[in-house]
């Protein structure tokens, strides 16, 4: 099994060579870079499995880049660990908005980082074994309708008048959980172990920003979300 390939995009020499040496050590192929245009440069030519990316880059800022990188559906659902000094909930919530997985404030415990990465990685490799069960056989994949709405379970797709609609893993397993809930309410913590998982970051405003996400790209069918004041969210049946 081939080695699982992390980039690191991180302007500052000495973190970049830590953290390196680090996952280096523990398995992994290691890059960096330490702009934001060689990131996204190396994003396409070296596709890694994951990305760590600091916010205040040269060249081109982080933010930037993360929007750039999730308006190609080639890396929707490619793990993306905001490592920032930028750490006020409000800069949290944007990077989470813009479609990071998970968002980890400097200064860091390395133990820590690796922990996040490790459970990134975790889920993004159940998603492929998933999806390359059946990569091409829509017609026998199980499937989940609501309305408009089709979730592929086996295939990692979801579709709205067939045409499918591009998730991050994060907003896919969000709307798993959900649909395959039977329309029963889910607590922000139960949605936080089965589709962002219990050691990534958690602010109040979690949920609702991936949530949030999810019922744009939705579309007309954004109001099969439904929010439970003050309890969590369940998936109406339309």
């Amino acid at each position: 099994m081939s080695k699982e390939r992390i980039l690191i995009i991180e302007d500052e020499a000495d973190i970049l060579s830590m953290v390196s040496l680090r996952l280096k050590s523990r398995g992994y192929e290691v890059c960096g870079a330490e702009s934001g245009l060689v990131g996204l440069k190396l994003i396409s030519e070296w596709e890694p499995d994951l990305v760590l990316l600091d916010l205040m880059l040269p060249e081109l800022g982080g933010l930037e880049l993360l929007r750039r990188v999730r308006s190609d559906k080639r890396y929707a659902k490619m793990p993306i660990l905001i490592v920032s000094a930028l750490g006020e909930e409000s800069d949290v919530v944007v990077g989470l908005e813009l479609g990071a997985d998970d968002y980890l404030s400097k200064p860091f415990n390395m133990s820590i980082l690796v922990a996040r990465v490790n459970a990134l990685l975790r889920r993004a490799r159940v998603d492929v074994d998933e999806f390359e069960s059946d990569p091409n056989d829509n017609k026998t994949s199980k499937s989940i309708v609501i309305g408009s709405l089709r979730v592929e379970t086996e295939n990692y797709k979801a579709f709205i008048d067939d045409k499918q609609i591009i998730l991050t893993g994060t907003e896919y397993r969000l709307l798993l959980a959900l649909v395959t809930a039977n329309g029963r309410v889910l607590t922000r913590n139960q949605l936080i172990d089965s589709a962002i998982g219990n050691d990534a970051i958690v602010i109040d405003r979690t949920i609702d920003v991936h949530l949030a996400s999810l019922r744009n790209k939705l579309g007309k069918m954004r109001e099969i979300v439904e929010t439970v004041r003050g309890v969590g969210y369940r998936a109406r049946q339309i």
